[in-house]
């Protein structure tokens, strides 16, 4: 999955998502789904794949702010979720902001239930 700058900057928080949306199948969804017993029978085999997609899910309305994560009496906190592009050299190229405001929980889906990423 290649990071490169697409022609509008318009696009580029969403390919910076579908970006995320495919290492987080790969390295979290896949691996966990992986690691289910091979001899499970197929309805909890099913059933064992929606609860860790209800918990990948999740993580995506955590950082998208869908609950309001109090912190103290008086004080609220969110999560951010950046996408830090870095060279060979681990220098950083670029940063964009993916979460609040792309709506990942809606791309969650598509990634997960459909295979659409870039």
């Amino acid at each position: 999955m290649a990071f490169q700058k697409p022609a509008t900057s318009d696009t580029r928080r969403e390919d910076a998502a579908y970006t995320f949306g495919y290492h987080f199948i790969r390295y979290c969804r896949d691996q966990a789904v992986d690691n289910l017993p091979k001899d499970m029978n197929p309805d909890d085999r099913e059933k064992a794949i929606e609860s860790i997609h209800i918990a990948l899910h999740n993580v995506m309305d955590l950082v998208e702010g869908f609950w309001k994560l109090e912190s103290g009496e008086n004080n609220y906190i969110e999560y951010h979720l950046q996408v830090v592009a870095k060279d060979k050299d681990h220098n950083e190229i670029e940063r964009v902001n993916i979460a609040p405001g792309l709506d990942l929980p809606i791309g969650f889906w598509k990634w997960a239930k459909d295979g659409e990423y870039r």
